[in-house]
């Protein structure tokens, strides 16, 4: 039997507190929303529910320049550990949330990455055909496990293979934290791409515990009062 969790407003844990506007119908529900509260991981469905709202705003950053790809794109078997591509022509669940216009057209896609519990972001320059990783551990190369690397190169191949899909040149040829989603959030919207360097780690200032509150804070109204909700009145 589950047990669900009442609340002083009547409200439960499980209930949808926003709903996209897009065709999809994406739901969030409360205790995803709860999850921007200070020390907790925050839920992918709130990483998600943000990379909508971003692909949407009438901007060029994002109506030219830069597409957010949904994040569940790769997902792991636990009991082997190995990862698998989504077959985007077979399973029509990831297609709607796909936008092939800007697959197709947009010089950099942005993937944020979540394994282990870990969030990190992906970033392809389309043009230059270069591929760069942004993760708040920022470990030096020679550090990073193999693991992560293959990985890493996994995802460049399924969004090559969706690029493909959106009749567009692929990237490469087939072949084989708690705080760390915030930061990978919060750089979706202030991340220059243009102003990476192949080879270089990326440097950034480690925000400190408040400011990183502080966005906790700021994010659950800023999505849940988005007019992308259809039930934020």
């Amino acid at each position: 039997m589950t047990h669900v969790k009442k609340r002083k407003d009547s409200g439960n844990e499980y209930e949808p507190i926003f709903v996209s506007k897009h065709e999809a119908l994406y739901e969030g529900l409360r205790e995803y929303f709860m999850s921007l509260m200070p020390k907790e991981q925050v839920h992918a469905s709130v990483v998600s529910i943000h990379n909508m709202i971003l692909n949407e705003i009438k901007v060029r950053q994002y109506q030219e320049q830069i597409y957010i790809v949904p994040p569940n794109i790769v997902y792991t078997d636990k009991r082997t550990n190995k990862d698998y591509r989504v077959d985007i022509e077979q399973y029509a669940h990831h297609r709607q949330f796909l936008d092939k216009r800007k697959l197709a057209s947009h010089p950099f896609l942005f993937v944020p990455i979540c394994n282990g519990g870990h969030w990190w972001l992906w970033i392809a320059d389309v043009n230059k055909k270069k591929l760069y990783v942004l993760d708040p551990i920022n470990k030096l190369p020679k550090n990073i496990h193999n693991s992560r690397k293959q990985l890493n190169k996994f995802v460049g191949l399924i969004i090559s293979q969706m690029r493909v899909y959106a009749r567009a040149e692929p990237l490469m040829e087939d072949g084989l934290g708690e705080e760390a989603e915030i930061y990978v959030m919060k750089w979706l919207e202030t991340i220059d791409p243009q102003k990476l360097k192949s080879g270089k780690r990326y440097k950034y200032k480690p925000w400190t515990q408040k400011e990183i509150d502080d966005f906790r804070y700021q994010y659950g109204p800023n999505l849940l009062l988005h007019e992308m909700n259809k039930i934020r009145d």
